[in-house]
């Protein structure tokens, strides 16, 4: 970190500094603040204290908050937040440098490591005295006990004589990208494996030991197999490809459909997947059922509102049924811009808002398929249109691109192409942004009733994040899958066991089959219903 004074930010609290001037207290702003007044020292130091003892909890989602504007939506996110030092306020990487300009509170501490970042430096910075404190958290206590010793992290006596000397640098091995080697024609359980690995919910659970192997009674658990298969990508220091014999064996053995050596479609692996992780939670409960604490229900469960109007008597009629995934038909998109005369004869790739917003808008019923229950209609069938919205945002989204056309005589792929964001906000296609949208009410300042904004500045709870594309190379009866999956901010190419590093270009020219979304804001207030 530069601690010359010339390219530090100008501030109004704190006074003008000097070029170059030995620093004490990690930075000059902190060292300007901490040597104000005996009362401003202890103040912050105590601060840091406080917050050093409630951080540091990596498998947790953190929450934001604003003291100063409460109506202001709260976020609760995977990634760090940063805790000021000087207000309650918890702000989001975005909104940290914006908490900054408007408070010209420059000191807050990330809350993963505790490091204490410097607005006006906008660097992190190192003080003795505090960083002393940090380190005195991770002495093991009643309610910590994985906590190191402070003599694991600073030698003490002659242990330290020894130790410092002799040190090796930690290895750095362990958790790095690795590949899925090919078992027989297993391409497609390789990527949704890999999709698994990246997913953060997922990671987190199985990371954590949330289902004990050993205690685990079910046969052909697939949690048990999928415990064993992240412990060995994440947790050892291996570096060539990962052999997932376990969970292909229980997976042949749970449907017997997939077992052999024959080509296997990568969405209809996904889904059965989930149904036996929902199975080998214990849960008693249906898998339709919001009431299950399962894996499959809190990363995956979503619900779709489906409301049909009849044309002859206007009887509503509401049902919601349970999602784990969204399917776009690309034929029917096709032939939707083939109609359009804006659009005729344009080779441009499809959208997936515009795929979406066609998913979301309603559409006219042939008699024959509705059948209308009011008194007036008596049972007959009648014209009506039909509306799906999503009533539930669920945390990871996945989206089927169908590009099978299975017909007897000539069964086909369909090649077009789509682009897809790198951010995605589904707030436009919620019920309850519809039901704003068809009644506003006065005054209204409900962000899921507003367009989309951009993603790193919006507090609308509609936001996701890519985290994994699935690509079938080739033919409908002769392909291969791979993916693309994220990894803090590099992307990386999974081909089977070989791994090479990928830019945004190639994930985004990629011809998705299935793209999966991690929502960045949770919590069940965000449920989007109407």
């Amino acid at each position: 970190m530069d601690k010359s004074g010339g390219n530090a930010k100008a501030v109004a609290s704190f006074p003008a500094i000097a070029p170059v001037r030995d620093v004490e207290h990690g930075c000059e702003h902190l060292q300007n603040f901490m040597s104000e007044t005996a009362d401003v020292s202890e103040k912050l130091t105590n601060a840091y204290i406080n917050l050093q003892a409630i951080i540091g909890k990596p498998l947790e989602a953190q929450t934001t908050k604003d003291p100063k504007e409460p109506k202001r939506i709260s976020i609760t996110t995977l990634r760090p937040t940063y805790l000021c030092l000087q207000c309650s306020t918890i702000s989001t990487l975005e909104d940290r440098d914006s908490h900054y300009q408007s408070r010209k509170h420059a000191l807050c501490i990330e809350s993963r490591s505790g490091c204490l970042y410097c607005g006006c430096c906008d660097d992190f910075v190192y003080d003795p005295a505090l960083e002393r404190i940090r380190v005195q958290q991770q002495v093991p206590s009643s309610s910590n006990r994985r906590k190191r010793k402070l003599s694991a992290i600073y030698p003490q006596g002659e242990e330290n004589k020894f130790v410092l000397p002799n040190a090796n640098m930690l290895s750095c091995q362990a958790g790095a990208p690795r590949g899925i080697f090919n078992l027989g024609q297993t391409c497609y359980m390789s990527v949704i494996l890999q999709a698994m690995i990246h997913n953060p919910l997922m990671r987190n659970f199985f990371l954590a030991s949330r289902h004990d192997g050993a205690e685990c009674s079910i046969e052909n658990c697939i949690a048990c197999a999928l415990t064993a298969s992240f412990s060995d990508i994440l947790a050892t220091e291996k570096i060539d490809g990962h052999g997932p014999v376990e969970l292909l064996h229980k997976s042949w053995r749970n449907h017997p459909g997939l077992a052999g050596y024959q080509q296997q479609d990568a969405h209809e692996y996904f889904q059965a997947m989930l149904d036996q992780l929902h199975s080998s939670s214990g849960c008693m409960k249906s898998k339709d059922s919001k009431a299950c604490s399962c894996l499959y229900h809190q990363t995956f469960f979503g619900k779709l509102r489906s409301t049909v109007t009849c044309l002859q008597c206007r009887n509503v009629t509401v049902a919601e049924d349970p999602i784990i995934d969204l399917s776009l038909d690309l034929r029917t998109q096709v032939k939707r811009r083939k109609l359009d005369p804006k659009a005729a004869g344009t080779e441009a790739p499809l959208e997936l808002s515009t795929c979406l917003r066609n998913f979301t808008t309603s559409e006219k019923l042939q008699t024959d398929a509705y059948t209308c229950k009011s008194d007036e209609c008596g049972n007959t069938p009648q014209r009506a249109r039909k509306h799906l919205t999503i009533k539930k945002l669920p945390p990871t989204l996945c989206i089927q691109l169908k590009r099978y056309e299975h017909n007897k005589s000539n069964p086909q792929k369909i090649d077009t192409k789509l682009h897809f964001p790198l951010q995605l906000d589904m707030s436009p296609y919620t019920t309850r942004a519809h039901r704003y949208k068809k009644n506003p009410p006065e005054n209204s300042s409900n962000p899921l009733a507003e367009p989309p904004s951009h993603p790193y500045t919006s507090r609308s709870p509609g936001w996701y994040d890519l985290s994994c594309v699935v690509v079938h190379l080739g033919k409908i009866d002769a392909g291969h899958y791979i993916c693309y999956c994220r990894r803090d901010d590099q992307w990386f190419k999974f081909d089977d066991s070989k791994v090479t590093l990928a830019e945004e270009r190639q994930v985004l020219e990629a011809e998705a089959y299935l793209l999966f979304y991690i929502i960045r804001s949770l919590g069940e207030k965000y449920e989007v219903g109407g």
